[in-house]
């Protein structure tokens, strides 16, 4: 599977994560009691969204849920190492600002360019000198022992596997 294949499966992980939660938020918000309908779909939608795209990379950074699944990673195009935190978070706000104020188009353009480039990079890894990467060369690659190619802290994690 290549890179823009993994790269929309981890999106899609996001955004279905995203949509069950902003269900649950919009239920919870009613309860509070917010008269303004527009304003209890947009912090409830603002909670989701942005919580399932900051909040897992304060735990692990450069990952969301999708991307940790699909054993993707957000790195430094110079270095390959994963960006300071606020890149990282500010890279994901800006990504979720621009898709929100253009309807989505912005996905659409992301898309074509992740898909059409060479180094598969799109508009918001362009600002922030970042890439995603591959952790591994396929998703099931863990098992098998191809984390990162075959080095000492793979072989180390395998050790009493049938992978000796």
């Amino acid at each position: 599977m290549n890179s823009f294949e993994r790269r929309i499966r981890a999106f899609s992980i996001d955004m279905s994560f995203s949509t069950v939660l902003f269900l649950i938020l919009v239920f919870i918000v009613n309860l509070i009691g917010i008269e303004n309908s527009t304003v209890k779909l947009l912090l409830s939608a603002s909670i989701a969204y942005y919580g399932v795209l900051l909040v897992p990379n304060l735990i692990s950074r450069g990952q969301t849920f999708g991307k940790r699944n699909q054993k993707m990673r957000v790195v430094n195009i110079k270095t390959n190492e994963v960006p300071n935190l606020a890149i990282v978070l500010l890279r994901e706000i800006v990504k979720g600002t621009l898709m929100i104020a253009s309807y989505g188009v912005y996905l659409l353009i992301c898309g074509i360019m992740v898909n059409s480039r060479k180094d598969g990079r799109s508009i918001h890894d362009l600002i922030f000198q970042t890439k995603v990467i591959p952790i591994t060369r396929y998703v099931s690659d863990k098992d098998e022992g191809y984390v990162l190619g075959q080095g000492a802290s793979a072989k180390k994690n395998l050790e009493g596997s049938s992978h000796d």
